[in-house]
């Protein structure tokens, strides 16, 4: 039977309350609050401070966008500029990055769609601390009229802490595409029948892979599927190597998961050499056949699985069978050659 509390005694004055606002006040006193600290207090100068650390920490970014990104360059030349960075996303394409401090304005915007435009780039990010209206009022029109793949973005940089905590970074994502109507405009027919299919697995595959997370290695948080017939996703050590699900035609037709080696910094065919010295390691910790292909010749190597049949993304009725053998498979070899690359030793050059 429930009994009205005494309001005259001190009790709480709701009715009802069965200790609710005990537990409340309890939890309360545990909370804080957050407390904006200036972005110049963790980077005092966005070229030199800002720049460096977003090139070093993707990931950061990555996640934001829905996608995974890789170093490609800092101050990459197009004609008398430069763009502050450039990475690669998962579906390969080129993400130009503008930074800036305080609001948007109208000349880091030019510089964004003029470095897109000579980069050839897919994706371009804007990165300010505050966006103006007529400049989002922009990139929104310019995701409009753009291709299918090609993508806007701005980005809010931001800094806080809690208390007296050491204050943190935090991107957020102001502007972006609206993927929605992107989806209804390729399905109409933006993209060939092929590409279509592609993106319709990968759509499938992408939740699957996210699932294994609470029991597997942490994948970044990739959300937009390829019209390719691969994606990417980061290593222990990205600047040398990927781990790449992906239909193929060579050596055989089918498909295969990957350990992809392509670095802009060191040799690849040595950092496969050094491997393919620890490679009981590897292949031991893999519960199906691993192929070594060190691709001589070719600006990349591989540690592969293939599925054991022939499969094309055409073959709608395999694709919960694919997925079922990808996701695992990808998660075990990761689980095999990242404690392993760990211990490749740094390069002066790598950031």
């Amino acid at each position: 039977m429930r009994t009205m509390w005494n309001v005259a005694n001190g009790h709480c004055p709701r009715l009802y309350c069965h200790g609710d606002c005990l537990g409340t006040q309890r939890l309360m006193s545990t909370i804080d609050t957050l407390i904006p600290v200036s972005v110049r207090e963790l980077w005092p100068n966005e070229a030199s401070d800002f720049t460096p650390w977003l090139h070093a920490n993707p990931r950061i970014l990555g996640d934001v966008l829905g996608t995974e990104l890789f170093p490609e360059a800092r101050e990459a030349a197009v004609g008398r500029y430069s763009a502050d960075l450039l990475f690669r996303d998962s579906s390969d394409r080129i993400v130009v990055v503008e930074n800036m401090f305080g609001p948007t304005n109208h000349d880091h915007l030019g510089k964004l769609i003029t470095y897109s435009a000579g980069l050839d780039a897919g994706v371009a990010v804007l990165v300010a601390e505050e966006f103006r209206d007529e400049h989002r009022s922009a990139l929104d029109w310019l995701n409009h009229i753009s291709q299918n793949d090609f993508a806007f973005f701005g980005v809010i940089l931001e800094a806080w802490r809690i208390g007296d905590s050491n204050p943190a970074p935090r991107l957020r994502v102001d502007t972006q595409p609206d993927n929605w109507s992107r989806a209804v405009r390729s399905t109409a027919g933006g993209d060939s029948p092929t590409a279509q299919a592609y993106r319709r697995f990968w759509g499938c595959f992408l939740p699957r892979l996210h699932e294994a997370d609470q029991a597997r290695p942490k994948w970044s948080r990739v959300s937009t599927p390829s019209k390719g017939s691969w994606m990417s996703f980061g290593s222990a050590r990205s600047e040398l190597i990927r781990y790449n699900p992906a239909f193929c035609a060579t050596p055989r037709r089918g498909c295969r998961v990957e350990a992809y080696l392509d670095s802009t910094q060191v040799d690849p065919s040595d950092v496969f050499d050094w491997l393919h010295e620890r490679r009981h390691d590897i292949d031991r910790s893999v519960s199906q056949p691993v192929e070594w292909d060190r691709l001589d010749g070719r600006r990349a190597c591989r540690i592969a699985v293939y599925f054991p049949d022939e499969v094309r993304v055409g073959d709608e009725h395999r694709w919960a069978e694919l997925v079922e053998w990808m996701v695992p498979t990808i998660c075990e070899l990761k689980e095999a050659v990242d404690p392993v690359i760990e211990g490749y030793p740094q390069t002066a050059s790598q950031p």
